[in-house]
Protein backbone atom coordinates (compact mmCIF):
# COMPACT_ATOMS: atom_id res chain seq x y z
CA UNK A 1 0.00 0.00 0.00
CA UNK A 2 1.38 3.19 -0.74
CA UNK A 3 1.09 6.11 2.09
CA UNK A 4 -0.68 9.34 0.74
CA UNK A 5 1.13 12.24 2.13
CA UNK A 6 -1.47 13.64 4.03
CA UNK A 7 -2.00 10.96 6.05
CA UNK A 8 0.46 12.45 9.05
CA UNK A 9 -1.06 15.48 8.95
CA UNK A 10 -4.55 14.09 9.20
CA UNK A 11 -3.31 11.42 11.97
CA UNK A 12 -1.33 14.21 13.78
CA UNK A 13 -1.08 11.52 16.58
CA UNK A 14 1.36 12.81 18.78
CA UNK A 15 3.11 10.51 21.90
CA UNK A 16 2.14 6.76 22.10
CA UNK A 17 -0.07 7.39 25.47
CA UNK A 18 -1.18 3.65 25.46
CA UNK A 19 -0.14 -0.10 24.61
CA UNK A 20 -2.75 -2.72 24.51
CA UNK A 21 -2.03 -6.42 25.26
CA UNK A 22 -4.66 -8.59 24.54
CA UNK A 23 -4.61 -11.85 26.62
CA UNK A 24 -6.56 -14.99 27.09
CA UNK A 25 -6.44 -14.78 31.18
CA UNK A 26 -6.54 -11.26 32.61
CA UNK A 27 -6.01 -12.39 36.66
CA UNK A 28 -2.64 -14.56 35.49
CA UNK A 29 -1.69 -11.59 33.19
CA UNK A 30 -1.98 -8.96 35.75
CA UNK A 31 0.44 -11.20 38.08
CA UNK A 32 2.61 -11.57 35.72
CA UNK A 33 3.02 -7.98 34.31
CA UNK A 34 3.04 -6.82 38.04
CA UNK A 35 6.03 -9.38 39.54
CA UNK A 36 8.03 -9.04 36.30
CA UNK A 37 7.63 -5.23 35.51
CA UNK A 38 6.03 -3.99 39.04
CA UNK A 39 2.96 -2.44 37.12
CA UNK A 40 -0.06 -2.48 39.26
CA UNK A 41 -3.27 -2.77 38.07
CA UNK A 42 -5.76 -0.54 39.88
CA UNK A 43 -8.51 -0.95 37.78
CA UNK A 44 -10.09 -3.93 36.52
CA UNK A 45 -13.87 -3.98 35.08
CA UNK A 46 -15.45 -4.59 32.40
CA UNK A 47 -16.63 -1.62 30.23
CA UNK A 48 -20.25 -0.46 29.57
CA UNK A 49 -19.42 0.07 26.12
CA UNK A 50 -22.94 1.33 24.01
CA UNK A 51 -22.99 2.04 19.76
CA UNK A 52 -20.15 -0.55 19.35
CA UNK A 53 -19.56 -1.91 16.21
CA UNK A 54 -17.21 -4.54 14.51
CA UNK A 55 -16.05 -4.31 10.68
CA UNK A 56 -19.07 -2.25 10.40
CA UNK A 57 -21.88 -3.66 11.88
CA UNK A 58 -23.35 -3.49 15.33
CA UNK A 59 -21.88 -5.67 17.51
CA UNK A 60 -22.11 -6.96 20.96
CA UNK A 61 -18.75 -7.51 22.61
CA UNK A 62 -17.53 -8.15 25.92
CA UNK A 63 -14.25 -7.48 27.33
CA UNK A 64 -12.24 -7.58 30.15
CA UNK A 65 -9.94 -4.82 30.61
CA UNK A 66 -7.06 -3.74 33.38
CA UNK A 67 -5.20 -0.28 33.45
CA UNK A 68 -1.80 0.48 35.31
CA UNK A 69 0.74 2.95 34.08
CA UNK A 70 4.26 2.36 33.21
CA UNK A 71 5.64 6.30 33.93
CA UNK A 72 3.15 8.39 31.91
CA UNK A 73 2.43 5.20 29.65
CA UNK A 74 -1.22 3.19 29.92
CA UNK A 75 -1.18 -0.16 30.17
CA UNK A 76 -4.27 -1.81 28.97
CA UNK A 77 -4.47 -5.65 29.41
CA UNK A 78 -7.27 -6.80 27.61
CA UNK A 79 -9.49 -10.19 27.78
CA UNK A 80 -12.51 -11.21 25.52
CA UNK A 81 -15.39 -12.71 26.98
CA UNK A 82 -18.05 -12.92 24.32
CA UNK A 83 -18.61 -12.04 20.77
CA UNK A 84 -16.04 -11.33 18.01
CA UNK A 85 -13.30 -8.52 18.12
CA UNK A 86 -10.44 -7.76 16.32
CA UNK A 87 -9.07 -9.19 20.01
CA UNK A 88 -9.94 -12.23 18.50
CA UNK A 89 -8.38 -12.18 15.00
CA UNK A 90 -5.35 -11.16 16.75
CA UNK A 91 -5.58 -14.11 18.64
CA UNK A 92 -6.27 -16.65 15.87
CA UNK A 93 -2.58 -15.21 14.23
CA UNK A 94 -0.41 -14.79 17.62
CA UNK A 95 0.08 -15.49 20.81
CA UNK A 96 -0.76 -12.91 23.85
CA UNK A 97 0.95 -10.12 23.21
CA UNK A 98 1.19 -6.09 21.92
CA UNK A 99 -2.20 -5.96 19.67
CA UNK A 100 -2.19 -2.00 19.43
CA UNK A 101 -0.78 1.56 20.34
CA UNK A 102 -3.43 4.60 21.62
CA UNK A 103 -3.39 8.04 21.20
CA UNK A 104 -5.31 10.08 22.55
CA UNK A 105 -6.94 12.54 20.41
CA UNK A 106 -10.05 15.29 19.88
CA UNK A 107 -12.43 15.35 17.49
CA UNK A 108 -12.69 11.21 16.76
CA UNK A 109 -15.30 11.14 14.55
CA UNK A 110 -13.94 14.07 12.23
CA UNK A 111 -10.53 11.97 12.39
CA UNK A 112 -12.09 8.33 11.35
CA UNK A 113 -14.12 10.07 8.63
CA UNK A 114 -10.78 11.41 6.88
CA UNK A 115 -8.83 8.83 7.58
CA UNK A 116 -12.04 6.77 5.86
CA UNK A 117 -11.02 9.40 2.67
CA UNK A 118 -7.78 7.73 2.16
CA UNK A 119 -8.84 3.97 3.07
CA UNK A 120 -8.27 3.14 6.11
CA UNK A 121 -10.85 2.16 7.94
CA UNK A 122 -12.37 1.51 11.51
CA UNK A 123 -12.48 -1.96 12.63
CA UNK A 124 -14.30 -2.01 15.63
CA UNK A 125 -15.55 1.16 17.83
CA UNK A 126 -17.24 2.01 20.64
CA UNK A 127 -17.80 4.29 23.64
CA UNK A 128 -19.07 4.76 27.21
CA UNK A 129 -19.52 8.40 29.37
CA UNK A 130 -16.39 10.24 28.86
CA UNK A 131 -14.59 8.47 26.51
CA UNK A 132 -14.75 6.72 22.84
CA UNK A 133 -12.42 4.44 20.76
CA UNK A 134 -12.01 4.08 17.11
CA UNK A 135 -9.31 0.64 16.17
CA UNK A 136 -7.93 1.47 12.98
CA UNK A 137 -6.85 -0.30 10.06
CA UNK A 138 -3.33 0.55 9.96
CA UNK A 139 -1.09 -2.74 10.42
CA UNK A 140 -0.27 -2.87 6.44
CA UNK A 141 0.58 0.47 6.79
CA UNK A 142 2.98 0.45 9.93
CA UNK A 143 2.63 -3.15 11.39
CA UNK A 144 0.42 -2.53 13.95
CA UNK A 145 -3.05 -1.90 14.93
CA UNK A 146 -3.70 1.69 16.12
CA UNK A 147 -6.18 3.24 18.79
CA UNK A 148 -7.70 6.69 18.60
CA UNK A 149 -9.19 7.39 22.14
CA UNK A 150 -10.97 10.18 22.71
CA UNK A 151 -11.59 10.81 26.61
CA UNK A 152 -12.18 13.43 29.35
CA UNK A 153 -9.18 11.95 31.36
CA UNK A 154 -6.38 9.26 31.31
CA UNK A 155 -7.29 6.08 33.55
Amino acid sequence: MKIDPHLKEILRLGEVSQIGIVVKDIEKAINNYSEIFGITFPKVFVPDFSNKTYRGKPSDFRIKVAFGMMGELQIELIQVLQGKTVYDEFLERNPEGLHHLGFDVKNIDERTVALQSLGIGVLQSGEKVGAKFAYLDTESIVGVMFELIERDKKM
